[in-house]
């Protein structure tokens, strides 16, 4: 019970700060977290707490991060993977051990093994408290997708390192060449664990889908497992869990294709709980922040100033030298970790823009209480740094980036409409260029897109004008038919008549009595072919039943119906541009809604679900390669993401209760 009221508290600490950050956005939400945290280290409950390092990794830092890594799509996994691996192996594994030697100089009295494990603590990012930091300020392109990149697997680089420094101080014993053979069996063991473990768990959640078990109640829990059983095996075999989870997240990933054969439904369901879960594990992590600290200080207390001074001055200097190496790397380009070479300003940003946070307390809070039933030597001292480097990292960004970055431009409506519009024209054309779509399911998903648009009031006066023309369209649809033989001259004729003599003040008297003209003078030349042929008609014909009647009626006025569809939705395709969108959207609109009148077909219900939600990714496609190509700025590209996420939720709700979308 004692856990569940402590993680009950932390949640709520994490609303609230939440709450507070909505009314007061001026301060990064990190900071409430963190002072949300201090408020909750003031009740008798949280005075002695601590959180088993364990079921920390397990429980918060694995979900975290499988959704890291599933948020990884594929095409960027690849184009990005030197610099992935540049950034979040061979710079996260220098940077411990140059900290590492260095905080050995720093403390000479501190074992070489406990400094690196200090080291590794404090080498992993944290893109999360980054963003948070920095949502008012323009990050350059280059330097925000490299952090994002280096902080997606750094993470799994240092935890091995952490572990290898803990296990070689408490067995006394550290092999260089069994260090390095732990570290790449941990490592790539992880790895391969991960990819395999992944595939297999897509397979099954693909066979879930083709078996129609693809429900909320189903596919969200067995996600959420997903990172926790992939976490305990890799673990159970000896190899990084963290690699693990990662790995697999990242096959999730690239095999979204295949998963989202799984209904609307759900996949808005999934994506809106890992959201939330993320959001809470993210603010569950700086609120044990806000916790750990009076606790870490008071366990310093009966030490002498001098040490407690000196020791921030050497997690002072520690996160100094980071700062350095991680400069130096990015301004010299080592390993060509970019394309080009970075500018000094570039540079300066990705090395203050390395916060640490979520894994770095994690490792810290992780570090053994006991060591062979003594207490675990310099464990207070080693969390003191610790906590000092990751404040140092949250501050010091806070107050420098703001000088060297431009502030982010608030988006101009505008801009964002004409995008939109851009985005979901885009979207209509995909499906307008699929020739295996009917005319009837088409037009209700490009009124579905329309209806994302910011569109002005119909023209009145417009929609008259192509109505006329779209008469006549109608009419000619009919007399066609007639010219190709499918329907008899008199059924044309009676059709025609009743189209031309709808009331509609736009159609011409002249164009009127054109049509009439034509289709009465056809009347005549075909009389005569229609009494031949009565007289030729063998008179021990059977006479049709009243039933075959109704059917042949049917038949033809489903065909002239049919026609007449065909050659409006063409002629309102050959027209529509910009200004008229919104008319012959409505035309389009009203003409489908009679063409469908009365019909309820399941099947048809389906393949419309499959196009939304096929033109909802070509949407995403075209905003990724906007952004890619520099059209638009990354808040842009978030916001109109945002709106295309938003636009589904708002349909499948829609769906539910119209039976339109299928769950």
């Amino acid at each position: 019970m004692l856990i569940f009221y402590s993680l009950t508290l932390l949640i709520v600490a994490t609303i609230l700060a939440n709450i507070i950050y909505t009314m007061l956005p001026a301060i990064p939400l990190t900071f409430y977290q963190i002072g949300c945290g201090l408020l909750l280290s003031l009740l008798p409950f949280f005075q002695n707490y601590s959180l088993e390092p364990e079921i920390f990794m397990l429980m918060v830092i694995a979900p975290l991060m499988f959704n890291d890594g599933q948020n990884t799509s594929g095409d960027h996994f690849r184009q990005s993977f030197r610099q992935i691996f540049n950034l979040a192996a061979i710079l996260a594994v220098i940077t411990a051990v140059v900290i590492g030697l260095v905080a050995h100089v720093l403390l000479p009295l501190i074992p070489l093994a406990l400094c690196f494990a200090v080291a590794a603590i404090v080498t992993p990012t944290d893109s999360v408290a980054l963003k948070s930091i920095t949502k008012d300020i323009e990050l350059p392109t280059k330097v925000s997708g490299a952090l994002e990149n280096e902080s997606l697997f750094n993470d799994a680089s240092v935890i091995v390192i952490f572990n290898l420094a803990l296990a070689s101080f408490i067995s006394g014993d550290f092999s260089f060449s069994e260090g390095l053979t732990e570290f790449l069996i941990s490592f790539f063991g992880g790895l391969l664990i991960g990819g395999i473990a992944g595939f297999l768990f897509v397979k099954i959640q693909t066979a879930l889908v083709n078996k129609s078990m693809d429900t909320a109640s189903v596919i969200v829990p067995f996600s959420m497992m997903t990172p926790v059983a992939i976490y305990l095996v890799s673990e159970e075999l000896g190899c990084s869990g963290i690699l693990a989870v990662v790995a697999a997240g990242i096959v999730y990933g690239i095999n979204q294709s295949r998963l989202k054969l799984t209904s609307t439904n759900v996949q808005l369901v999934t994506n809106a709980a890992w959201g939330i879960i993320s959001s809470l594990l993210n603010g569950v992590v700086f609120v044990l922040l806000g916790v750990t600290l009076p606790k870490v200080i008071s366990r310093m207390i009966p030490y002498s100033r001098t040490l407690i001074l000196k020791l921030v001055f050497d997690a002072l200097a520690i996160y100094l030298v980071m700062l350095l190496i991680r400069f130096i790397w990015m301004r010299m380009n080592i390993f060509h970790v970019q394309s080009t070479r970075s500018t000094t300003k570039e540079a300066l940003v990705a090395a203050i823009g390395g916060v640490h946070g979520t894994i770095t307390l994690a490792m810290a809070l992780s570090i053994p209480v006991t060591s062979l039933g003594q207490p675990f030597p310099f464990r207070n001292q080693l969390i003191y740094i610790a906590t000092i480097v990751i404040l140092l990292s949250l501050i010091v960004p806070t107050f420098v980036l703001p000088f060297l970055c431009e502030k982010k431009v608030i988006q101009d409506q505008g801009e964002f409409n004409k995008y939109r519009t851009q985005m979901v024209n885009y979207a209509i054309t995909q499906i307008k260029l699929d020739p295996t779509v009917s005319a009837l399911d088409r037009n209700y998903v490009i009124d579905m897109l329309n209806s994302q648009k910011n569109n002005p009031e119909i023209d009145r006066k417009v929609v008259q004008n192509i109505m006329a023309e779209v008469q006549r369209v109608s009419a000619q649809a009919v007399v066609d038919l007639a010219n190709e033989g499918k329907i008899d001259q008199k059924v044309a004729n009676m059709f025609t008549r009743r189209i031309i003599t709808t009331p509609n003040r736009n159609m011409k008297f002249m164009t009127r009595i054109k049509y009439i003209f034509k289709f009465q003078s056809r009347r005549f030349k075909v009389r005569k072919k229609v009494a031949r042929t009565k007289r030729n008609a063998r008179p021990n014909v059977q006479a049709k039943s009243r039933q075959e009647i109704h059917n042949e009626k049917h038949r033809i006025s489903q065909l002239i119906k049919n026609a007449m569809f065909e050659s409006v939705n063409t002629y309102l395709d050959q027209i529509e541009n910009d200004e008229n969108s919104g008319s012959v959207n409505f035309i389009r609109s009203s003409y489908s809604f009679r063409q469908e009148r009365g019909k309820t077909d399941p099947e048809s219900d389906a393949k419309r679900n499959s196009l939304l939600i096929q033109s909802f990714q070509s949407e995403y496609s075209f905003v990724a390669e906007a952004f890619k190509s520099g059209q638009i700025s990354r808040s842009l590209s978030d916001q109109l993401s945002q709106s295309i996420s938003t636009d589904q939720m708002a349909y499948m709700e829609q769906g539910s209760g119209s039976d339109l979308l299928l769950a």
